[in-house]
């Protein structure tokens, strides 16, 4: 089994669903955890993997951090200290770090959200990962007169994340690309 650590349960929802379509199987048991942010994860995730290792229950992790306008390789390291190397898990694992934040994996495909939410009419971006607060900018750009967003991050990405198209995504994320990659052919990462 799978196991999704993320900072909250709407980034979890949207990695199971990119995992369930990218390995073709919609009913791939993943146990799913969130940390309510980023701190949360470096702080307790370790435990929750020594836990379900001694029962049994895991055998490969993918761990969501976002970047925070922090470089992607020291949000990795840091996250393999904190979390892999103190949980002594050895098998394959990713961490993936979106830039900023995993919303930038959804700006990436425009035709996504506007499956989702017809009405929204985002032109595509180019390079979503150089915008400095993508949740902030998705809202903003969803927003009509106004009135509330249309786009609520929490509800609309694991939606979203139904219908992204992979090929598009990691063509403008290379966060994206690295995480696909992984699941295409999980190694661990070494603690």
């Amino acid at each position: 089994m799978l196991a999704i650590l993320a900072e909250d349960i709407s980034d979890a929802e949207v990695l199971t669903q990119l995992v369930r379509r990218r390995r073709g199987d919609d009913r791939l048991p993943i146990r799913k955890k969130d940390y309510e942010g980023c701190a949360g994860i470096c702080r307790k995730g370790y435990r929750d993997i020594r836990l379900w290792v001694s029962r049994g229950i895991i055998t490969e992790i993918i761990i969501c951090h976002d970047a925070d306008r922090n470089p992607p390789s020291e949000i990795r390291e840091k996250v393999r200290k904190a979390v892999l190397r103190r949980s002594g898990f050895d098998g394959p694992a990713c961490i993936a770090v979106p830039v900023e934040a995993i919303e930038a994996w959804m700006i990436a495909d425009e035709t996504a959200i506007h499956r989702v939410i017809p009405s929204i009419r985002l032109k595509g971006h180019v390079r979503p990962e150089t915008i400095p607060d993508p949740k902030a900018w998705l809202i903003r750009m969803s927003r009509r007169r106004n009135s509330k967003p249309l786009y609520v991050p929490n509800n609309s990405n694991p939606v979203v994340a139904k219908y992204l198209r992979f090929d598009v995504v990691a063509k403008k994320c290379p966060s994206f690309k690295a995480f696909v990659e992984w699941l295409d052919n999980p190694t661990p990462i070494g603690t």
